[in-house]
C-alpha cells in the first residue's frame, strides 16, 4: 500500500497539472491583405446572387471593390492586380444594380468601373491569358454602356 501511494500522488499531480489553465503569450494576429478582404467579402456575396438577393449582392460587391481601390501597394503588378479588381467589381455590382431595377445606381456603378477598366496599364509581362481577360471585361462593360446588360 506505501508502494501505491507515491504512485496516485504523481497521478493526481501530473492530472492537476495537465488541466490547469495556460498562460499564453498574446500573439499578434496578422491582418488579412486587402486582397484577401476583398475576396472573401465577395465569396460571401455568393449566396445573394443565387437566391437572386440583387441590391444586397451589388452592394455587397461594391464594398469588395471599394477595398480592393483602397489598397496601396508600391509592387506594381499587386498594384494592377488591386486596380483591376476594384475596376471588375465595380463593373459587376453596376450588373447586379441593373438586376435589382437600380438604374441610376447601375450607371454610376458602370461608368466608374469601366473609367478605371480603360485607365489601366497592365505590366508589361501580361500573359495572353490575363490579356484575353482584360480584353473581356472591357469589351463586357462597353456592351452594357451600349445598353447590352450582362444578366445574372
Amino acid at each position: 500500500m506505501h508502494d501505491i501511494r507515491p504512485a496516485l500522488l504523481i497521478a493526481l499531480v501530473s492530472l492537476s497539472a495537465c488541466s490547469a489553465p495556460v498562460h499564453r503569450v498574446a500573439e499578434r494576429a496578422i491582418p488579412p491583405s486587402c486582397a484577401e478582404r476583398a475576396t472573401a467579402i465577395v465569396a460571401e456575396n455568393a449566396g445573394l446572387i443565387t437566391s437572386r438577393h440583387y441590391a444586397q449582392a451589388s452592394r455587397a460587391t461594391e464594398a469588395a471593390a471599394r477595398v480592393s481601390l483602397s489598397c496601396k501597394d508600391a509592387n506594381p503588378a499587386r498594384a494592377f492586380s488591386d486596380r483591376w479588381r476594384g475596376a471588375n467589381a465595380l463593373v459587376v455590382a453596376a450588373e447586379l444594380a441593373h438586376e435589382a431595377n437600380d438604374i441610376p445606381r447601375a450607371h454610376r456603378l458602370l461608368h466608374e468601373g469601366y473609367s478605371i477598366l480603360y485607365s489601366l496599364h497592365p505590366p508589361h509581362r501580361v500573359n495572353d491569358v490575363t490579356s484575353s481577360l482584360i480584353a473581356q471585361k472591357l469589351d463586357g462593360a462597353r456592351q452594357d454602356l451600349a445598353g447590352q446588360w450582362a444578366y445574372w
